[in-house]
């Protein structure tokens, strides 16, 4: 400990200190209360407030309010009018940052020196000094929690010298730095050393901001540490305030998403004494795919549902680069086991059990990485992705990865077998792509292996390569000699059109093959940063398997959302005239639409009355194909205007059946209770909502319902 003491020491030497005034009081005071929070007390400054939304949030604060921040734009600036010796403020954190962030940090602007007490990703403290041309950290050895309180005291005065975290000395007068001489401005929230990830502030802070105080002369620490001791114990209030999102009508209302920022894919979807269980992907502190921990929803109907702390989080060693996905399955015992790929120097796979029954706290196995990573004779490092099922008495677990064979990658699942879902040996690769034939990619992720029925579906992600996006895949075929044996070599596509990746499945309260999958947002970094969220995850789907097709329909669990008994038509459509259905930005249309002589037939969404912005997903009997066309979607920057189309043969000798969800940003179709598409759309009107049949070449006949869906209940409970 020495050694670290006299290095911390040394990192801040050459700094100096002005002493000051021995008089017990506050320079500057932001409690951010009343009518003008951002005022100080006493008239002495007002903080400048910076985020890319443009106006303040505030939150329940460890006393009245607090300042809550967004994780990558959110940040304080004030002028410092008079010199200091101490500061104190509050702080709780929803998640540890991407980069290291600052709770605050302070600069003289003559000589551009900063000082700022700061949080890693792993949440230790640590003490950052700098200028426009060197910055550098060194450590504390402090580690704090997230949803937490912490109050942090900083003091060089003439009585009292260190750092102080709840209470808590963590760095002495020995250890000490100097504040720079002639400390003139603030930054509450981030540091003066800027990283940034696109606009994205990874300097800064995810969570609350109370109670900030500039010290001058000596000061009762006492008094301090006894507030510390009084108020650390509040629980903060961590979700994100209403107003956040309440102008943003793109935003779904009975999807689930995460209450902000980053979310990626979902894994382990359970039934489990009485709720339903879902993880995700998530990273709370920015947009992107980075410092990524498992998120946790839980649900009793799988409509309304509750969004709790993260389970699992980076840790320095074997997961230290993130908790990437994997799978939960229900052991032999009856409790649930979480198996997850760890982003250490090389992927490998760990476990975890839960504290509970409510599957709210998770254990890591103190035996990881159960999998240090690929097996010997294979040279890629970056498996990844697993999942767990039982045949017979043995269980298996299949891994994503992907091999060169004949000259050429492709991907590949590496198979392994466990008889207590701890101890797992490598048996071989279960199955392997061949794309110059099957064209399924180079490397396979997020895979689902699961027998339905007498059959057994193996669905895939390949991952983006050459241009081509990522695409969910399936086969159907036999798990045979502890392989996998398709009916047919190629593979068929998940969607319609390609948008929807990596189910999770599971069998409900009702035995009912259930399956919830993300719907990614592919828009701009520069949009997304815009709003503030990014990608969302699919209604609830019920699979089943026939004459070796996958069939997919809306979960009846959905019906609950409706309001009222819908409005009912029954017409005939002429060509080139356009007859509207419904306009709002939530609901759901179940019709049947008798084609006649039709080569075009579908809908018109998120339509304009100028004619300004609209899309169109349509059939085009002619090409046998299902066209989904956004050129005109959006007058928005970074919202793709594309077509995407694909093969469907529709038998227009019957009546279609068409069943759309729309809800803000995101659609959802099923087609004949067998075939899915999703896309999402983003226009930049609030009045683009109106919802319109249309036929070319030919009338239709159109008999259906309409109704109004009802926001879902999205909670949090931190």
């Amino acid at each position: 400990m020495e050694i670290k003491l006299n290095r911390v020491s040394r990192f801040f030497a050459g700094l100096i200190f002005m002493l000051t005034l021995s008089v017990v009081t506050y320079a500057q005071e932001w409690s951010f209360d009343g009518k003008k929070p951002l005022a100080a007390a006493q008239g002495m400054g007002t903080l400048e407030l910076r985020s890319v939304k443009g106006k303040l949030e505030l939150s329940p604060g460890v006393l009245g309010m607090a300042v809550r921040t967004d994780g990558y734009s959110t940040s304080l600036k004030a002028n410092l009018s008079k010199p200091f010796t101490g500061i104190s403020g509050w702080f709780a954190l929803e998640s540890f940052p991407t980069d290291t962030a600052a709770f605050f940090a302070f600069k003289d602007t003559i000589t551009g020196l900063s000082t700022s007490v700061c949080v890693d990703r792993f949440g230790e403290i640590i003490l950052g000094k700098g200028n426009a041309q060197k910055f550098s950290y060194a450590s504390t050895g402090h580690f704090v929690a997230k949803f937490t309180w912490l109050q942090i005291i900083l003091l060089r005065n003439q009585n009292e010298n260190g750092l102080w975290v709840n209470g808590i000395e963590i760095l002495n007068k020995k250890q000490m730095p100097d504040f720079p001489k002639g400390s003139s401005e603030l930054l509450l929230g981030t540091d003066y050393r800027k990283k940034t990830l696109g606009k994205m502030d990874l300097s800064a802070i995810n969570g609350l901001i109370d109670e900030f105080k500039f010290l001058r002369g000596d000061d009762d620490l006492k008094k301090l540490i006894k507030e510390a001791n009084a108020l650390g114990k509040k629980n903060p209030k961590l979700a994100i305030p209403k107003s956040r999102f309440i102008d943003d009508f793109s935003r779904p209302k009975y999807h689930l998403l995460p209450a902000a920022n980053w979310t990626n894919e979902t894994h382990g979807l359970i039934y489990y004494k009485g709720k339903y269980h879902i993880f995700n992907q998530k990273n709370a502190s920015n947009l992107a795919l980075s410092q990524i921990n498992w998120g946790h929803f839980s649900s009793t109907d799988l409509i309304d549902w509750t969004e709790h702390k993260p389970v699992l989080s980076p840790e320095k060693g074997y997961d230290e680069n993130g908790i990437w996905s994997g799978h939960v399955v229900i052991g032999d015992a009856g409790i649930p086991m979480i198996s997850y790929t760890a982003g250490g120097k090389k992927m490998g796979v760990a476990l975890a059990f839960p504290r509970d029954s409510s599957l709210s706290e998770w254990i890591k196995y103190d035996k990881n990485p159960v999998i240090p990573g690929q097996p010997e004779g294979f040279s890629r490092t970056d498996l990844r992705d697993t999942y767990i099922f039982k045949e017979a008495d043995r269980w298996y677990m299949v891994v994503g990865y992907g091999i060169e064979k004949a000259g050429q990658d492709r991907g590949a699942l590496l198979l392994y077998s466990s008889s207590d879902l701890k101890s797992w040996k490598f048996l071989h690769t279960l199955f392997e792509g061949n794309p110059a034939v099957d064209n399924s990619g180079i490397f396979w992720e997020m895979p689902v292996f699961r027998k339905i029925g007498d059959k057994y579906l193996l669905l895939v992600n390949k991952v983006p390569h050459k241009g081509i996006p990522a695409r969910a895949l399936y086969w159907v075929g036999e798990f045979t000699h502890e392989r996998f044996v398709p009916d047919d070599l190629l593979p068929k596509n998940l969607e319609v059109i390609n948008r929807l990746l990596s189910p999770s499945v599971a069998r409900d309260k009702d035995g009912l093959l259930t399956a919830i999958a993300i719907i990614p947002d592919e828009v701009s970094g520069d949009a997304g940063y815009q709003k503030g969220w990014s990608h969302l995850y699919s209604i609830p789907r019920i699979w089943n398997l026939s004459s070796g097709r996958l069939h997919q329909l809306p979960h009846p669990a959905l019906t609950a959302l409706r309001n009222g008994a819908g409005n009912r038509f029954d017409e005939q459509i002429s060509s080139d005239q356009p007859k509207k259905v419904y306009a709002g930005q939530q609901y759901e249309l179940l019709a049947e639409i008798t084609a006649d002589k039709a080569n075009k037939f579908g809908f018109i969404l998120h339509s304009n009355p100028d004619g300004s912005e609209f899309s169109k997903i349509y059939y085009d009997a002619e090409s046998k194909q299902m066209v989904v066309d956004q050129t005109r979607s959006s007058k928005k920057k970074g919202i793709p205007q594309t077509t995407k189309k694909d093969n469907l043969n529709l038998d227009l000798s019957k009546p279609v059946k068409l069943h759309l969800f729309v809800d803000g940003s995101v659609v959802e179709l099923f087609i004949n209770d067998e075939h899915a598409l999703t896309t999402r759309i983003f226009p930049l009107s609030k009045q683009s909502d109106v919802a319109e049949v249309f036929s070319q070449g030919g009338n239709i006949k159109i008999k259906g319902t309409v109704w109004k869906l009802n926001p879902a209940k999205m909670e949090t409970d931190f």
